[in-house]
């Protein structure tokens, strides 16, 4: 009887800790592992989870600290969400976890403040040369004269190249319409004259929309040049200016989370959240505008004593 007494109460304590549930774990912030979230309606915390559907946590709402993206970002909406080429791997993976039952679509819901969605113009890297650039060169001289000693003479001399680019949408990205942007163009060698360069470029996502961008990396300096004793001569350097054509793209990519927020509870919760960045490819997420670009390029060098 003592026996069978001992056995029933393990079984009880067993049973009796199994039916407890084992404290949430309170978050600093949303870990890297997160691969969807969930509202609790009642709390409003922010409750993680992994791939496999593992509690990793909650997060309280004074937690939360602010969520900082690279690049030139702007919000996301969820009209634009919906037309990003991976939406439906999306959308797909929502519907396996909580059904398809009636939704909304939401980004940047005011509850959650720093699990923003946001659009990211990404740098447009260098752009594609079409055609052989258009160049001249000219013989300059400078609006004064040197005159020798012991052999040499000391002037003044610019060298190097400005660069100034014009830049004309061609073609709108799909999201983020009339959005200006900051994003780096790179500029490729330009015959044998100039080096590659990068530009800070501003550009519209509106098409046909023009910008300009200059670059300036002339320098100044004194330097020596030979010149027979006493005479006085005048200085020329070669000044060859370019004109090049263009094209290139930006990419407009998508971070951050699309809530999907349900009219009945479903898994527990009315309000459920993926990782676009997690669940979709660069590719999938991303949209491009593309460009025209006209490159003028000013090179100063070889400068002589005419005498």
């Amino acid at each position: 009887m003592a026996r069978f007494s001992f056995i029933f109460a393990s079984l009880a304590v067993a049973l009796l800790a199994g039916a407890t549930p084992m404290p949430e774990r309170r978050l600093a912030t949303i870990p890297r592992e997160a691969r969807k979230l969930a509202m609790d309606e009642l709390t409003k915390r922010v409750i993680a989870f992994d791939a496999a559907g593992n509690n990793l946590g909650f997060v309280e709402r004074s937690d939360f600290a602010p969520v900082k993206r690279a690049g030139s970002c702007s919000a996301l909406s969820a009209d634009d969400a919906q037309k990003l080429p991976g939406w439906g791997t999306l959308e797909s993976q929502a519907n396996d976890n909580w059904g398809d039952g009636s939704r909304k679509i939401v980004t940047n819901d005011e509850d959650f403040p720093t699990q923003p969605a946001q659009m990211c113009a990404q740098d447009a890297g260098d752009i594609t040369i079409d055609g052989d650039p258009s160049c001249t060169t000219q013989t300059q001289s400078l609006d004064t004269t040197v005159t020798g000693t012991n052999g040499t003479a000391t002037v003044s001399q610019t060298t190097g190249t400005s660069y100034s680019s014009q830049q004309t949408t061609s073609q709108e990205s799909s999201i983020s319409l009339g959005e200006t942007v900051e994003v780096k163009v790179g500029i490729p060698e330009v015959a044998d004259v100039s080096s590659s360069t990068t530009l800070t470029t501003t550009f519209t996502n509106t098409l046909s929309e023009s910008t300009t961008s200059e670059s300036n990396q002339q320098t100044t300096q004194t330097v020596a040049i030979a010149v027979k004793d006493g005479a006085t001569c005048d200085v020329t350097f070669e000044e060859t200016t370019c004109t090049t054509k263009g094209s290139g793209q930006v990419p407009f990519t998508a971070t951050g989370w699309v809530w999907f927020e349900y009219d009945d509870k479903t898994e527990d919760h009315y309000k459920w959240a993926l990782n676009m960045d997690d669940i979709l490819s660069d590719e999938d997420r991303s949209s491009y505008m593309k460009f025209d670009a006209v490159v003028s390029t000013d090179t100063k060098g070889n400068y002589q004593a005419a005498c």
